[in-house]
């Protein structure tokens, strides 16, 4: 409606913009599906079928562009960020539920998630983001991210966890990104597994250094002794091309000659 107005303030003409029946018929539209949502219930339809399934112990979320709508108004009305923390709270509520009836979800994965770009002017308010995701690994003790982007990666350090162990495949960040998050869940990681992860600018600006056993001893101020190998990465079923570092009493969980299998299926 306000770009409408200040077209029509700055002396365009009435076909060089929708009309007000256009913008209502499509906001219309827009909020009749959303309201069809809640009414029917549907966002409580996960926590039902959580709680049907016993045997579940890992819940992915694979997020995807946003559909594309042939609604000419749609596309601008979709605040990404808001988008995700809604989505990201009835998986949450889902998980919870679950857990209430002895569903033992232990393991949540996040696959190709990224926070839409935005400019440095812009005041982007990532907390309320950042609680949703508090709140989707609480009392999860494994956590895996593939293909997500730097900045969801710096929400992460806000977030004091739980978590034995963190899984980390198809990153790209900056050093201190992932340093932070170490720092941040020492006391309970026991297990770091990685494959193709990167770290930006290390020793240039743009430069993608491959993140190595060394790398992570240094990062996590740990002595080189401490047992690192090769372990199976979910993207690659066929061959062993990750490593996972045991840091703490997760040296014990894994004994020499067995596979890194285990519970919560490393540890």
């Amino acid at each position: 409606m306000e770009h409408a107005k200040d077209m029509y303030d700055a002396g365009y003409e009435a076909d060089d913009f929708h009309s007000y029946m256009a913008i209502y018929k499509s906001v219309h539209g827009i909020c009749s599906e959303q309201r069809s949502i809640i009414d029917e219930g549907a966002d409580l339809i996960l926590s039902s079928i959580f709680c049907a399934l016993p045997l579940l112990r890992e819940v992915r979320l694979s997020f995807r562009e946003v559909l594309e709508d042939d609604d000419w108004l749609a596309s601008d009305m979709i605040i990404e960020e808001e988008f995700y923390k809604h989505h990201l709270q009835v998986v949450s509520s889902a998980i919870h539920s679950a857990r209430n009836v002895g569903v033992a979800i232990h393991t949540v994965s996040l696959l190709h998630f990224k926070i839409p770009y935005y400019h440095s002017w812009e005041q982007l308010n990532l907390d309320p983001l950042s609680e949703s995701l508090r709140q989707l690994l609480g009392n999860s003790k494994v956590l895996r991210v593939r293909g997500v982007d730097e900045r969801v990666l710096e929400l992460l350090p806000h977030c004091v966890l739980d978590l034995r162990q963190l899984d980390m495949c198809g990153v790209v960040a900056p050093e201190k990104v992932i340093q932070d998050f170490f720092e941040t869940n020492k006391k309970s990681i026991r297990s770091i597994g990685f494959h193709d992860v990167k770290i930006l600018g290390l020793n240039r600006l743009d430069s993608n250094t491959p993140l190595s056993a060394s790398m992570l001893y240094r990062m996590l101020g740990v002595p080189q002794s401490t047992l690192c190998r090769a372990a199976d990465c979910g993207c690659l079923l066929w061959r062993k091309e990750g490593w996972r570092l045991l840091v703490g009493d997760g040296r014990s969980q894994l004994s020499t000659g067995t596979s890194a299998k285990r519970k919560y299926d490393e540890l």
